[in-house]
Parts: structure tokens; C-alpha cells; sequence
């Protein structure tokens, strides 16, 4: 299994930062990245807080099986 590097960069209000992620490299992996995306704004609205969107995209990611990595 090959893997690749996904990253996206996060915006809560002024608040921003970069996430890191591992999957595969594969273009069912990579409709995954975009279903996955897609759901983030969901999660920024149901969020009381930078700190706690920055959790829930962690976990949103991670439910599709993306693995955060730290750089």
C-alpha cells in the first residue's frame, strides 16, 4: 500500500492552521479526501470554539480513516 500526505489548512474566525494527514494514495482515497472536506463547515458551525473545531476535524478526518501526522 502506497500512502500520500493530505493536507488542508483550517480557518475558524481569525483562527487558522494546517492539518496534516496520512492515507492512501488511490483515487478512492482521494473521493474520501473530498467527501470529508466537504463536510467541514458543518462542523465549524456546531462548534463553540477554535480549539474545539480543531478536535472535531481530527476525529471528522479520522472517522474516514485518515491519520493525523504532525509536521
Amino acid at each position: 500500500m502506497k500512502t500520500k500526505t493530505y493536507i488542508i489548512n483550517l480557518k475558524y474566525g481569525i483562527w487558522e492552521n494546517q492539518l496534516w494527514l496520512v492515507g492512501e494514495d488511490s483515487p478512492e482515497w482521494e473521493k474520501k479526501w473530498d467527501d470529508a472536506k466537504a463536510g467541514l463547515d458543518e462542523l465549524a458551525d456546531n462548534s463553540r470554539g477554535s480549539g474545539e473545531f480543531f478536535t472535531k476535524a481530527i476525529e471528522h478526518f479520522g472517522s474516514y480513516g485518515f491519520t493525523r501526522i504532525q509536521k
